[in-house]
Order: C-alpha cells, then sequence, then structure tokens
C-alpha cells in the first residue's frame, strides 16, 4: 500500500512538472533544482522496490 503511494506520488509529481504544475503539499521541495528531481525519482523508485519486495515476500512464504 505504502509502495503504491510513493509510486503515484512520484509519477505524478514528475508528470506534472513536465507541463508546468505542481502538487501544493510538494511546494518546500520545487526551489531545489536537481534536488527535486532526485526526490522525485526516489519516490517513483522506492515505490516500485516496495511494490516488488512485498509482492514477491508474500509467494515465498
Amino acid at each position: 500500500m505504502l509502495g503504491f503511494v510513493f509510486f503515484a506520488v512520484g509519477i505524478l509529481s514528475i508528470i506534472l512538472l513536465l507541463v508546468g504544475l505542481k502538487f501544493t503539499f510538494l511546494n518546500f521541495m520545487y526551489n531545489h533544482g536537481v534536488l527535486t528531481m532526485i526526490v522525485q525519482l526516489a519516490l517513483l523508485f522506492g515505490g516500485m522496490i516496495m511494490l516488488y519486495v512485498s509482492r514477491t515476500s508474500s509467494e515465498e512464504e
């Protein structure tokens, strides 16, 4: 669940940034240049990793 939320926020923030829009709850992050993109990518890939780990760990048990 948390992985999906991270993934969704990451992908939506990147898509919205490409069209010139921003999430208001992430406003503190948008003034830091490259760090903004790094955090968004970390949310995106972190969410994907969390989803993968949660799916594979339940199959092994």
